[in-house]
């Protein structure tokens, strides 16, 4: 049975619109593990989804995807099943890219907030400031530096947040004390939870 000739019109848009979204996926898989593998001199990485590290919609996607194939799979619906291993690559696909987007790099040239958006990454010698408050689990810092004048427009100031977890707080402030503080004086400021540096 020829599921292709048998399927309506529409059905057939949907397998196209599947296709499609299976190519889409493949590729910003490849291109984010292109772009992470790129990065010159990681020093330090962790994970920062919002399920357990995860990412959470694309790992609820990726376990919805696998039950659902395991069910067909049961049930023995063969007509349903190359769609649903479809789903399931999408899922796959998803969640890898996920997962590498919101990993955060620090490298010797910088910070890597997401490895798909150049607008994220922040050389350290463009910071001017950073400010660092304790929170629960780890530290929030918020980077202050300089974005370069374009021909219309003067420079202009851009700030980035990081969450940095306790088990690589220690790592990376001793990398921000090697990168940063060398140009930077500690002064005492009064805000609450926070430290400034100037």
């Amino acid at each position: 049975m020829n599921t292709l000739a048998d399927a309506s019109g529409f059905e057939v848009l949907l397998l196209l619109m599947l296709a499609f979204a299976v190519l889409a996926f493949t590729m910003l898989a490849a291109v984010t593990v292109s772009n992470a593998w790129r990065l010159r001199n990681p020093l330090i990485a962790w994970k920062s989804g919002k399920l357990a590290g995860y990412p959470l919609f694309a790992s609820l996607f990726l376990g919805f995807s696998a039950v659902a194939s395991l069910v067909l799979y049961q049930r023995g619906d063969q007509a349903l099943l190359p769609v649903m291993l479809c789903y399931s690559w999408i899922a796959l696909t998803w969640f890898f890219s996920s997962y590498q987007m919101s990993k955060r790099y620090i490298t010797d040239n910088g910070i890597v907030k997401n490895v798909n958006d150049p607008s994220q990454t922040v050389s350290w010698s463009v910071i001017n400031d950073y400010v660092e408050k304790p929170v629960p689990g780890g530290v929030n810092f918020v980077f202050f530096y300089v974005i370069p004048a374009s021909p219309l427009h003067d420079k202009t100031m851009g700030r980035v947040e990081l969450f940095v977890p306790d088990e690589r707080k220690e790592a990376f402030k001793k990398l921000l004390h090697f990168k940063l503080k060398r140009r930077f004086n500690e002064a005492s400021v009064f805000a609450h939870g926070f430290k400034q540096f100037n």
